[in-house]
């Protein structure tokens, strides 16, 4: 059974990551992981009852979590779905991305503003660092999505050789969703091609890394983002996936910050990939 990552603070905006995962699940029947992480000032492991009665307003975060926490479990025992919770207490150096290896985890949903600003800011730390990170795909879910499933997704590619890899745990991905995978290419003045070399090259990236057959669609916009969601919005696809690179690719073409500014300026469901490294 595969298994599904939710980081949550109980906000507006992980509440509507929680929903989307919910659907996630029946579609899949993957089972349910409610991650809370809760900032205590002290080794809270270490405490004994007495001791915590010194942290009030830690001690009230705590017993708050764990209700909220118990709602979600209520909620997905009477929607029929396998779920469990991980609240954990730490010092504020924990890390998401360790409980994907260490609960084997398959997908990560989380929640984002996808406001505009300093990228720490823009995305929150949390998700920002899980769509570097993750070894996994990360679902980043706006607040104001619509979208309850993921029947038709998106998937931008540059068809470089070094995505292969990627491509083919996004092609995974989208089969284990039930999903059709709609490939396209966005030609901007800065990587301008000839329709001709697009489809030549693409064919060949396909016939490598692809298990099926897929029309190759072309889109013209100035940057990568723009094309991408006005493609997505004309097929009315319900998602949209790019492979994220680490650190020490900034500079290629489907960078973080792409990433960021389609979590930014779409409202759709964006899918993370990481590139897989040889």
């Amino acid at each position: 059974m595969k298994k599904i990552l939710i980081p949550t603070d109980f906000s507006t905006c992980a509440k509507a990551a929680e929903d989307f995962s919910f659907n996630l699940a029946k579609k899949i029947q993957a089972e349910l992981v409610f991650l809370h992480i809760i900032i205590t000032p002290v080794d809270w492991a270490k405490l004994t009852k007495e001791q915590e009665d010194f942290f009030p307003e830690t001690k009230s975060a705590i017993a708050n979590a764990k209700e909220k926490l118990k709602v979600l479990l209520s909620r997905a025992e009477s929607e029929g779905i396998p779920a469990r919770k991980l609240l954990v207490f730490n010092d504020g150096n924990e890390k998401i991305h360790k409980y994907v290896e260490s609960e084997h985890i398959d997908f990560v949903v989380m929640g984002s503003h996808g406001m505009y600003g300093f990228k720490e800011h823009m995305l929150g730390s949390n998700t920002y660092g899980m769509i570097r990170r993750s070894t996994v795909p990360v679902f980043v879910i706006k607040e104001n999505n619509e979208k309850t499933v993921i029947n038709k997704l998106v998937f931008a590619t540059n068809f470089r050789e070094e995505t292969g890899e990627s491509f083919r745990s996004a092609e995974a991905m989208a089969e284990s969703l039930g999903a059709k995978l709609e490939i396209l290419f966005v030609n901007t003045p800065t990587y301008f091609m000839e329709t001709n070399d697009i489809i030549n090259i693409g064919k060949s990236f396909l016939k490598e890394f692809s298990n099926y057959a897929y029309d190759i669609n072309i889109i013209d916009a100035f940057k990568e983002e723009r094309g991408i969601i006005q493609y997505a919005e004309k097929s009315k696809a319900d998602g949209i996936a790019v492979i994220t690179f680490g650190k020490s690719d900034l500079m290629q073409y489907f960078s973080p910050s792409i990433t960021e500014n389609l979590i930014a300026m779409t409202d759709l469901p964006v899918i993370s990939i990481r590139k897989v490294k040889k």
